[in-house]
This record gives C-alpha cells, sequence and structure tokens, in this order.
C-alpha cells in the first residue's frame, strides 16, 4: 500500500519530536521504535533516525550494537555487488553520525578496536568517564574517523597529553573541540592543541589546571584563532584576566564567550582596551562580535560583580544579544534592568541564577518578578528568564 504521508514529511515530523523529548530521549526511542514497526515503508524512512545517534542503556546493549555494526559492514562487503535492496542490506554503519561512549558502556580497549574496524563515517564522537580507554585504543578510532568535527573528552581519567597530539595528526576536518576535566593533560599537551587552533570554530576547555594564560598568550602571538566563533572557558582556575584579554585578541571574530569569575578573573577581564592593539587589528574593540555571554561563579560565596561593574562590561559588546548570569551579580530584584538596557539596547534575552534562589521565599518573588514583567511589557525587546542548565 502506498505511504499516505510522504518520505520527507514523515522524516522530519519524527525529528522533530526529537526535540519535545530531550530531556528523556530513552522515551524519545521508544517513540521511535514504535513507529518504526508499522511497516516495511515506516522502517526504511526511520531507522536512520535511530542509528544517527544511538542511545545505549547497558554495557550488553553497547556491545550488541558493535556486533550489529560488525554484521552490516560484512553484509555490505558479500552482497553490494549482486544486491540493491536496502532491506537485505541493511548497511546500519553507514549512517552513524553521532556517537556518545559514557561509563554506562564500561567500554573496554578492545571495544573500542572494534569500533575502529567498522569505519564509521562519525561527525560527531563523546567520551565521557571512560575509564579503560587509553591513548592507543583512542588513536586507533581517531585515525579511522576522517570526517570526524566535533569531539568531546570528558573526565576520561587515563587519556594523556599524547591523545591532544594525536587529535591534530588525524583529524583534518575537526572544528569544534571539548575539553572537560581531563586531569591528565598538561600544559605541554594543550601546545599542540594551539597548532589546532586555526582550523576550530568551537573551543571548550573546563576545569582544566594545564590551561594557562601562556596558551592564550601564544594563540595570540600566532593569530591562529581566526575563525574562533565560540569560546568557553569555564572553572579554568591557572587563567587570570590576562588570559581571557589574550584570548579575546586572539579570536577578534568570537560571537559567544562563557568565563567564571574568581578571585584571579573579574569585570577587568573584558578590558582589551590597549589602543596600540586595537589599531593593528584595525577594531574599535575586541568584543565587538559577541552575541552571547554567559558569566559563571566558581565561589557562591566570595565572588561577585555589581551592577555598575556588569553594566561596564556590557558597553563593550554593541552585538550582545543573550546574556547569562549564573551566580555572578548582585540581583535582589529587576529594577536594575533600565540600565542594563541603556548600557546595551541590542540586548534581547537575559538569563539570571541569582544567589537569592536559596532562599524559597525570595525565589517566589523573584520568579513571579519576571512573570510580572514580560507581561506587563509583551512589547518589550528585552525578555527575562530564570537560567536552567538547558539553555542552548
Amino acid at each position: 500500500m502506498k505511504s499516505i504521508i510522504p518520505s520527507e514529511i514523515l522524516y522530519k515530523i519524527l525529528g522533530i519530536i526529537q526535540y519535545e523529548y530531550r530531556d528523556n530521549i530513552e522515551e524519545y526511542y521508544k517513540v521511535l521504535h514504535s513507529c518504526i514497526l508499522v511497516n516495511k515503508v515506516w522502517f526504511t524512512i526511520l531507522f536512520k533516525l535511530v542509528y544517527i545517534h544511538p542511545h545505549f542503556k547497558s554495557k550488553e546493549k553497547f556491545l550488541r550494537f558493535i556486533e550489529t555494526l560488525t554484521e552490516s559492514v560484512i553484509r555490505q562487503h558479500d552482497l553490494q555487488s549482486k544486491e540493491t535492496n536496502f532491506i537485505k542490506l541493511r548497511n546500519y554503519h553507514d549512517y552513524v553520525k553521532q556517537l556518545h561512549i559514557s561509563s554506562i558502556c564500561y567500554p573496554s580497549n578492545d571495544d573500542i578496536y572494534n569500533l575502529s574496524d567498522i569505519n564509521l563515517k562519525l561527525e560527531t564522537l563523546i567520551l565521557e568517564d571512560c575509564r579503560m580507554i587509553t591513548d592507543g585504543s583512542l588513536d586507533c578510532l581517531l585515525r579511522s574517523l576522517p570526517d570526524l568535527r566535533t569531539l568531546k573528552l570528558i573526565a576520561n581519567q587515563n587519556l594523556t597529553d599524547t591523545t591532544l597530539q594525536n587529535i591534530l595528526n588525524h583529524n583534518e576536518k575537526l572544528t569544534e573541540l571539548s575539553i572537560d576535566r581531563q586531569v591528565r593533560f598538561t600544559r605541554f599537551g594543550y601546545k599542540s592543541v594551539i597548532r589546532q587552533c586555526s582550523k576550530l570554530k568551537v573551543l571548550q576547555l573546563h576545569h582544566d589546571t594545564g590551561v594557562t594564560d601562556m596558551f592564550f598568550i601564544e594563540c595570540a602571538c600566532r593569530r591562529n584563532m581566526q575563525r574562533l566563533e565560540r569560546l568557553d572557558i569555564k572553572y579554568c582556575s591557572s587563567v587570570t584576566n590576562k588570559g581571557i584579554q589574550q584570548a579575546l585578541i586572539a579570536a577578534p571574530n568570537l560571537k559567544r564567550f562563557a568565563f567564571t569569575i574568581s578571585n584571579t578573573i573579574n569585570h577587568l577581564a573584558l578590558d582589551t582596551s590597549d589602543q596600540n592593539i586595537l589599531n593593528i587589528m584595525n577594531k574599535s574593540s575586541c568584543c565587538e562580535f559577541i552575541e552571547h555571554l554567559e558569566i559563571d561563579n566558581m565561589d557562591f560565596d566570595k565572588y561577585e560583580l555589581s551592577i555598575f561593574q556588569l553594566t561596564k562590561m556590557v558597553r563593550k559588546m554593541p552585538r550582545l544579544k543573550v546574556l547569562n548570569l549564573i551566580a555572578s551579580v548582585k540581583i535582589g530584584s529587576l529594577r536594575f534592568l533600565p540600565k542594563l538596557m541603556e548600557a546595551c539596547p541590542s540586548l534581547e534575552k537575559l538569563y539570571i541564577l541569582p544567589l537569592s534562589l536559596s532562599n524559597p521565599k525570595k525565589y517566589d518573588n523573584l520568579r513571579r518578578e519576571i512573570e510580572g514583567y514580560n507581561t506587563t511589557y509583551p512589547d518589550q525587546k528585552l525578555r527575562v528568564y530564570l537560567y536552567n542548565q538547558f539553555l542552548e
């Protein structure tokens, strides 16, 4: 029977559903699997959504996934010359684009080597808390992923500086690199990342003691962060105001920037007003293209900006549209908004998470004040929201 819904429309509808279930990925895959069982037409259309970003709930599921992909490679090799029917061919391995391997999968080095043999066409790879994976197995996997564009390494205890060097050697198309809580990465390993920066558009460095001011000073000297559009430097304890200033100078086309205030980072971090530097770059400000700014707080009890310091910072960003303030500014109410809008008339969205949220009564008062503001001024350009971690 001919499908009533065109295949392209059906694919888009099921793709949109993923957004609705972004906080419950397991429920989303239950919906997909139910739809796949409707008929062969639905299976052919929708199986890609299952394999494009697979989800694992156990070690057994992960091993079964590897086994299925291995079988599909063998089947394709045996049948490709004489078979064109997709139902029989089932080349699942060609459709895996995003792979998140976490501690739930408990991957061993042998598992990573087996993945390398499949030659996936991965574009995004996330390794999170994979305690057994070493530099050697990851190097083998990176060699087999020439199309990799996004790599995220999160709290993998056995990875060392060698991995940072291998990333540079094998992944020419890489444009997004995220490193979070990699305790064995040192400043010597990050020197390899400096050479990679010329190709990156997104760089995220969180909780990394190996990242120091010298990293950004050398990037500024080499002028190899010209393509960088997003930079997140959060909870890097060895970075100071000087490092942030050099980062802004090194990345003149930056559109999104996030940093953490601390005892060494304050409102002067964005003070890149050295006229000699600006004249060389032919710019009036190093922050002129930033559209999204996030200011986090390392220690809620000590480091806060005043409203005066905040307005002084945002004046340097004529194109700022989104501002995230995570326990970083002294906010008791929304009475500061007129000053903020005067300092930054381009601002469209403000997300705040003030310290007052620890008090239930103050939380309710602030929530009601935000709701009242958005309701009272529906035509106001600036909208105010409470911050949440799922923001994008």
